[in-house]
């Protein structure tokens, strides 16, 4: 997945370079940390969630740049990770059922506007965006993937961000900070599990995201 990224970066760069439909086009990369909520589930009542990390790669376009503010569009993927432990309530033993270890992958795509403050080179921002997330099996782990008859498609929400770039001539690099809240669940299902017929599969996630980026500009501000 993250090559076919990479491969998309390249063809839209040849492609429109030349063109004054872009104004920048760049790569981003980094990991996350997500807070899942499990609710009303087998799960819930003899586990506890910890957060585990996962990767986040995105592509950024640049369609109209201005002093003070600018509005792009992020294609990409990102992971949602969780680690089971057992919960001081259970009856039951790590060695009972083993470890759960869940990577939801997700296909993203943000409209984004950002609020900025040129400062010589540097460049300090703020994001805000609507967002929709798409749940992708090859992005996810064989733990999650077992859940997908249940996932819902898609995922709406919405990101708020800040970051700041330091530009040499037409390239920037960037770090950043993204906060990508869902509104609706990842899953509100009857539970799956025989003999739990009053449980349902009730989990939502929100996940914090921390990244390095480099974005060619077309034309100089």
């Amino acid at each position: 997945m993250k090559i076919k990224l990479i491969i998309l970066l390249l063809i839209l760069s040849s492609s429109l370079s030349y063109s004054q439909i872009i104004k920048g086009i760049g790569i981003k990369s980094g990991f996350t940390l997500s807070n899942q909520y499990w609710e009303d589930t087998k799960f819930s009542y003899d586990y506890n969630f910890v957060t585990t990390p996962g990767y986040y790669e995105a592509i950024t376009i640049d369609f109209i740049s201005k002093e003070y503010w600018e509005l792009s569009a992020d294609l990409g993927i990102y992971q949602s990770g969780s680690k089971s432990e057992i919960s001081p309530f259970s009856g039951y033993t790590s060695e009972t059922y083993g470890e759960f270890n869940f990577k939801f992958g997700f296909i993203t795509l943000s409209p984004v506007a950002k609020f900025k403050i040129p400062i010589n080179s540097f460049t300090p921002y703020l994001l805000l965006a609507p967002r929709f997330d798409y749940y992708n099996a090859d992005v996810s782990n064989k733990f999650a993937n077992s859940f997908q008859s249940t996932i819902r498609k898609p995922i709406w929400g919405f990101t708020v961000g800040e970051g700041v770039a330091y530009k040499i001539k037409n390239f920037s690099l960037f770090a950043e900070y993204q906060f990508f809240y869902s509104f609706n669940y990842l899953m509100d299902e009857p539970a799956t599990y025989p003999n739990f017929y009053v449980s349902r599969d009730k989990v939502k996630t929100n996940t914090h995201i921390i990244s390095l980026g480099l974005k060619y500009h077309f034309t100089k501000d």
